[in-house]
């Protein structure tokens, strides 16, 4: 994991195109990209659900992702993203950081003090594990 950090920090009230940017901070940070390889959620086309125009532009990488509510008794391991409600931005806003074993480990605003309620978990997934490791 690459510390990258947000460059936009409007909320949801802001134009499309010029709200925050937390998640492709995040996501940059955890496949330690520079930011501006990762597709910025906000612009992406409109005729189709922004997570699977997420979930398509990972797969390049041998990846996918899933979301899972916090609604019950489960463990993560390994990097995931966590969506939280924003003590900075109006209304309880989502604010996206990097959590590693369900801990916050990067928050990518630079000018973040404390994070509320953990509202999911977006966890990566590999598209063919047998890929991960060479064969013998």
């Amino acid at each position: 994991m690459k510390k990258v950090y947000q460059t936009k920090f409007r909320g949801i009230d802001a134009p499309v195109g010029e709200r925050g940017n937390c998640w492709q901070a995040a996501v940059a940070s955890i496949l330690e990209l520079p930011l501006e390889e990762v597709p910025d959620i906000q612009v992406y086309d409109e005729d189709m659900h922004w997570f699977d125009q997420f979930r398509e532009w990972l797969q390049h990488y041998g990846l996918s992702a899933i979301g899972l509510s916090t609604g019950g008794n489960i463990t993560i391991q390994g990097y995931h993203l966590m969506e939280c409600k924003s003590t900075t931005l109006n209304n309880g806003e989502l604010h996206v950081v990097v959590g590693l074993n369900q801990e916050v480990i990067h928050d990518p605003n630079p000018n973040a003090n404390t994070l509320g309620e953990v509202v999911d978990y977006i966890v990566f997934t590999a598209l063919n594990p047998a890929h991960l490791y060479p064969h013998q």
